[in-house]
């Protein structure tokens, strides 16, 4: 068997497993209740870009509104299948509760980064913030097409940080992967800054217990 036949069989075993990218992929896309969740008036511009990664579905026989990380690329070879999707966010925009697909531990999701650097705690707020930034990446890709000398911007991951699912101190922090500021969105910055503290396992000094016996 030759090197295409065992990337088209691995594709093909790929493509039929089940997954939360597969869920996604076979939601609901641009339903006017995602734009009525995430408060986008879909007569703007940039406004089915900005609602692309999210999708209405039922899980578990409840409405709710699934994220994809990273967001299946539209423009300049744009993705044909979901493969590329790492994480499933559902979202309940009734009361603002968010879970990821397949894996019920708490976690941050996102990529923090210099560039990126804020923590959110409210689901809506952090969508909201991710919509913004992917319509303003359209308008930005739009304006450089009328003018030839401008470089098409690429396509990109454009969350404005991460967000947080489930309890900050339950989650397994790596300080060693995020950005040396972080802004934090609705979540006490102390009680962020202790859990890296506990996660960098940082060396504590103490007294060495006196030998009594001994010295006698």
């Amino acid at each position: 068997m030759t090197e295409i036949d065992n990337s088209l069989s691995e594709w093909l075993f790929a493509i039929k497993k089940d997954s939360p990218g597969k869920t996604w992929w076979n939601a609901q896309s641009l339903h006017d209740a995602t734009y009525r969740a995430l408060r986008i008036d879909r007569t703007e511009f940039g406004a089915n870009y900005a609602a692309h990664p999210f999708r209405l579905a039922r899980v578990d026989a409840k409405a709710v509104v699934l994220a994809a990380l990273p967001a299946p690329k539209l423009f300049d070879g744009p993705d044909l299948d979901w493969l590329a999707i790492e994480t499933v966010i559902a979202w309940d925009p009734v009361h603002d509760t968010a879970s990821v697909l397949g894996d019920p531990a708490p976690q941050i999701v996102g990529a923090l980064s210099d560039d990126a650097n804020a923590l959110f705690a409210s689901p809506r707020t952090f969508f909201q913030g991710w919509a913004v930034r992917r319509a303003q990446f359209a308008m930005q890709r739009s304006q450089a097409r009328t003018k030839s000398w401008h470089a098409i911007p690429k396509e990109r991951d454009e969350t404005p940080g991460a967000l947080l699912i489930g309890e900050l101190g339950k989650v397994q922090l790596r300080p060693t992967e995020m950005p040396e500021h972080i802004e934090t969105v609705g979540i006490d910055p102390r009680e962020l800054n202790k859990a890296i503290m506990r996660a960098a396992r940082l060396p504590r000094a103490t007294a060495r217990p006196t030998d009594l016996r001994r010295a006698a």
